[in-house]
């Protein structure tokens, strides 16, 4: 098998974080963990550093898409546990054919024989479970494994979204515990030993505050704001708008790309707004699942952060929204890029809105 998929991160340095390895020891009284945040939140590390803390037995798995196909998952998974238990001689059953029938029933088998195998406490990661379709039975499948869990035995799944509506049995029942994005945010306080880890020098306060408030406690937009540093990108202000390749390339690659071409181009569109709603954003772009596509945006942690009890509001994550305002001016007509909050009103496919109203910027 790939031993990239049953192949524990390991980490050499990190930020302690003993706030959240609090939350996590809590979380244990119940099976299932879920962690999930934007890419870079520091998800894995997290996680990693924790059960390295705290000297926890571990099974940790990589999924990928190649898991939609269950039998695939089965097949690696028990690949996994062989190795992680090598005195246990008898495999873990393959799935073929005939046990599709009752996938369920040999689910629940599976999954009890694999957490007989460990002595608790245990744990059992399933790391970037974002990666599998939405459609796949792969959900169904984790259902039933979750409720197999025994006690002393913990699962934690790492996403970047939140977990799916197949599970939701699972939350009702207070079988699962959620680390959220708003949890896993670096604090000031943990900014300034990430900067120091990886600056490798000390910076002064007021650099400090103003790193963190750029990143806005993103822990890659940390790092990457502190390379810009050492290479010249940033000077006097290390949140001042900057077209630095790294920053950009990173948001390109990690969210921009994973999105269709009409969420592509709502975010193009509605980063001249400082914030916005569903209807202003409709109004805007002229697309009419604009506010459904600013929820998904938010609920898949794609830097979308929503306020208010009413209509939501919605705000880009600061150097998301400057990534997507450089690459909107790069790309857009420019009939399409006034920016609002300076007075123009760019059309959307019907033609301008007057009845729209800005928020000042």
């Amino acid at each position: 098998m790939p031993y990239a998929k049953a192949t524990r991160p390991r980490v050499h340095e990190f930020v302690p974080r003993p706030r959240l390895f609090r939350v996590l020891d809590r979380a244990r009284v119940h099976p299932v963990t879920w962690v999930w945040g934007p890419p870079g939140a520091g998800k894995t590390t997290l996680v990693s550093s924790y059960r390295a803390a705290r000297k926890i037995p571990c099974l940790w798995y990589q999924v990928d898409e190649g898991d939609a196909d269950v039998a695939t998952f089965f097949y690696y998974l028990g690949e996994a546990a062989s190795r992680a238990t090598p005195r246990r001689r008898q495999p873990l059953p393959l799935l073929t054919p005939e046990y599709l029938p009752g996938l369920a029933v040999f689910t629940q088998r599976f999954f009890r024989d694999l957490f007989d195998r460990f002595k608790p406490p245990f744990l059992l990661v399933l790391d970037n479970y974002q990666e599998v379709p939405a459609d796949s039975p792969f959900h169904e499948v984790m259902r039933e494994a979750l409720d197999q869990v025994p006690a002393g035995g913990h699962v934690i799944c790492i996403s970047r979204s939140g977990p799916p509506l197949t599970l939701a049995r699972l939350r009702a029942n207070q079988a699962m515990t959620l680390v959220t994005w708003d949890d896993i945010r670096f604090t000031p306080q943990e900014a300034g030993g990430l900067i120091r880890l990886v600056g490798r020098s000390r910076l002064a306060r007021d650099a400090i505050h103003s790193l963190y408030d750029a990143a806005d406690g993103w822990a890659a937009g940390l790092v990457l704001l502190l390379e810009q540093l050492k290479t010249g990108g940033v000077r006097d202000k290390p949140g001042r708008r900057t077209r630095s390749e790294t920053l950009f390339d990173y948001f390109a690659g990690e969210v921009f790309r994973r999105t269709d071409r009409e969420t592509q181009e709502l975010l193009l569109q509605t980063a001249f707004l400082p914030r916005l709603t569903a209807t202003m954003a409709k109004r805007l772009t002229g697309i009419a699942e604009a506010g459904r596509l600013l929820a998904a945006l938010h609920r898949e942690n794609y830097f979308t952060n929503r306020y208010g009890e009413g209509e939501p509001v919605y705000q880009y994550h600061p150097l998301f929204r400057e990534f997507l305002l450089a690459r909107g001016h790069a790309t857009l007509p420019a009939a399409r890029r006034r920016d609002p909050a300076r007075g123009g009103r760019p059309p959307g496919r019907g033609g301008p809105d007057r009845r729209c109203h800005w928020p000042p910027g």
